[in-house]
């Protein structure tokens, strides 16, 4: 029933909110992406994207909306957050971590559970889009903290998943801000900020260690 629901109801919904967002986005950022393409010919790629801005979920699912169905991971009090719950929801997200309070052997048993759902999703041909920093960059560059283990172990247990690396530019708070002039009609200098999505195609080796793991892909995200 809920996958009736999902492609239907739920396809009307999400094709509303590409709409709207793609317009927002259409307006006030001139947005290029590179080697999207390959994701047609890639079903179940797990796509991990450098996090500068709250706009990379958003944007990145829209600009890829029409290639591919991408399904973003979120923290899980972003997810349970009542403003944003059915957004997210309706975009088949996927709440990572737990909260601290919880019980060890719950948090555990929560972390089993998320990881069988991405793979199930890898499965049947979806995206996953996951930030392997974990938050918005605070600083020039990515920082993979070495306990952050998601990757690696996704990776660890399906070797063979197809692996992206997103690199978004122009969007962050550290990057350069270049505007058209699209606005220039009206009197405003400054137009749409210029944003570009890089896609490309990367090997990561899972069964190097976690802490050695976590360097590589920081490296990776940041070159």
């Amino acid at each position: 029933m809920m996958r009736f629901f999902d492609a239907t109801l739920g396809k009307w919904t999400r094709h509303l909110f590409f709409v709207l967002l793609r317009t927002y986005y259409g307006l006030f950022y001139n947005v290029s992406a590179s080697g999207k393409h390959l994701l047609q010919a890639q079903p179940g790629t797990l796509i991990l994207a450098t996090h500068v801005s709250r706009h990379d979920g958003p944007l990145i699912a829209t600009t890829l909306y029409s290639t591919t169905r991408v399904r973003p991971t979120v923290h899980y009090d972003e997810y349970h957050n009542w403003a944003q719950w059915f957004p997210m929801y309706v975009a088949g997200a996927v709440p990572m971590s737990s909260p601290k309070a919880w019980p060890e052997e719950k948090r555990a048993q929560r972390k089993v559970e998320t990881l069988e759902k991405i793979h199930t999703l890898l499965g049947d041909g979806n995206s996953i889009l996951l930030f392997p920093a974990g938050q918005v960059r605070r600083q020039p560059e990515e920082i993979v903290k070495p306990y952050l283990s998601g990757v690696h172990e996704i990776l660890r247990a399906e070797p063979d998943t197809p692996v992206m690396l997103l690199r978004l530019d122009g969007l962050g708070k550290f990057q350069r801000a270049t505007h058209d002039l699209f606005w220039s009609f009206i009197g405003r200098k400054k137009g749409r900020r210029h944003v570009s999505l890089d896609l490309q195609p990367i090997e990561l080796d899972a069964n190097m260690e976690l802490e050695a793991f976590n360097i590589e892909l920081e490296r990776l995200l940041n070159s």
